[in-house]
C-alpha cells in the first residue's frame, strides 16, 4: 500500500490559532497573576514570539502598516470607480400637464 499523503503545512487558520494559544498558555502558566515587571516582560515576549515567529517588532509593525495601506488603497480605488461610474440619476417627477413625449429621460 502507498503511504498516506500528509496534510499541507499551512493547515487551518483556526487550528493554528488554537495551537498558538495553547503554547502561550503552557509557557506562561501561573505567571499572569504575578506583579513583577520581569514576569510581565517575559509574558509579553513569549506571546509575541509565538504569534509572530522570529520576526523583530519593527518587521511586525511594518507588516501591519503595509496591510493598512493596502486596505486604504482598495477603498480609494472603489471610491474612484464609483465616481467614474455613477448610477443614473432617477428621472424627475413629470407633471400631468407636461407632454410625456417632450420629456427627456436619462
Amino acid at each position: 500500500m502507498p503511504r498516506k499523503k500528509q496534510a499541507p503545512a499551512g493547515g487551518n487558520k483556526k487550528a493554528e490559532q488554537k495551537k498558538k494559544e495553547k503554547i502561550i498558555e503552557d509557557k506562561t502558566f501561573g505567571l499572569k497573576n504575578k506583579k513583577g515587571a520581569k514576569q510581565q516582560k517575559f509574558i509579553k515576549a513569549v506571546t509575541h514570539q509565538v504569534k509572530f515567529g522570529q520576526q523583530n517588532p519593527r518587521q511586525a509593525a511594518q507588516n501591519e502598516g503595509d496591510k493598512k495601506l493596502k486596505k486604504d488603497d482598495k477603498k480609494k480605488e472603489l471610491q474612484e470607480l464609483n465616481e467614474l461610474f455613477k448610477p443614473v440619476v432617477a428621472a424627475q417627477k413629470v407633471s400631468k400637464a407636461a407632454d410625456p413625449k417632450s420629456v427627456v429621460y436619462l
